[in-house]
């Protein structure tokens, strides 16, 4: 029987999970998305879909997941990112995070455990954290933030930063912008870069970014 990545079983863990809560709150983005990356002095330019889901299973338990898939003529890409937090004190909790990016040559998988301190307020969401890799704990870490600013009455902009230094060091940065047009529906508007350098960090092997529009829905 075919092992499941660590990266699958935390995004099946989050379904599952989601589905038993029957208080669960989650928001779902669907959209459009553009790829533009190139490997090493190959460009590769296509389309596809990107799915977000953010929610609250508990009080104390919180997810966050983020899926890229499309096609640049015969090649697929895809990049997923996952995350789900577990608040032992109202500010501070456990860490657990997935990722997995794919695209011609470039196979990167990470999975990580540690900490993340949260700030929540009406306007401002706030988390920083810090693991380290879980096949080889101690070695190879991942940090970064993530930020959530109500900028104005139903509509809310968000920032994220990641690093993940390991075999490759890959860093990621997005911004998305949620703009509401009722209590359930959304509109979703965002950005994300993603670059990967060798284990040196002296050469780029992989550089690009996803340009995506769709909607929100929360429920």
């Amino acid at each position: 029987m075919k092992k499941l990545s660590p990266l699958a079983t935390l995004v099946l863990l989050i379904f599952s999970v989601t589905t038993a809560f029957s208080q669960a709150s989650v928001s779902t983005g669907l959209s459009y998305g553009s790829f533009n990356y190139d490997i090493s002095g190959t460009k590769y330019t296509g389309d596809g879909g990107v799915l977000s889901l953010d929610g609250q299973l508990s009080p104390s338990i919180s997810y966050s997941l983020s899926m890229s898939d499309g096609k640049f003529e015969d090649v697929v890409f895809s990049d997923s990112q996952g995350s789900i937090t577990y608040n032992f004190y109202p500010n501070i909790g456990i860490h657990f995070m997935g990722s997995q990016i794919k695209l011609a040559t470039v196979q990167e998988t990470d999975t990580s455990l540690g900490v993340a301190y949260n700030i929540n307020t009406s306007s401002l969401g706030l988390k920083v954290f810090a693991g380290s890799d879980i096949n080889n704990y101690g070695k190879f870490y991942t940090y970064g933030t993530k930020i959530n600013l109500g900028v104005a009455q139903g509509s809310s902009l968000i920032l994220g930063y990641k690093t993940e230094d390991r075999k490759q060091k890959v860093t990621t940065m997005d911004v998305r912008f949620v703009y509401d047009l009722s209590s359930t529906l959304g509109l979703n508007l965002g950005y994300k870069s993603t670059e990967t350098k060798n284990a040196a960090g002296t050469a780029i092997v992989l550089k690009g970014n996803t340009t995506y529009a769709g909607i929100t829905y929360r429920f």
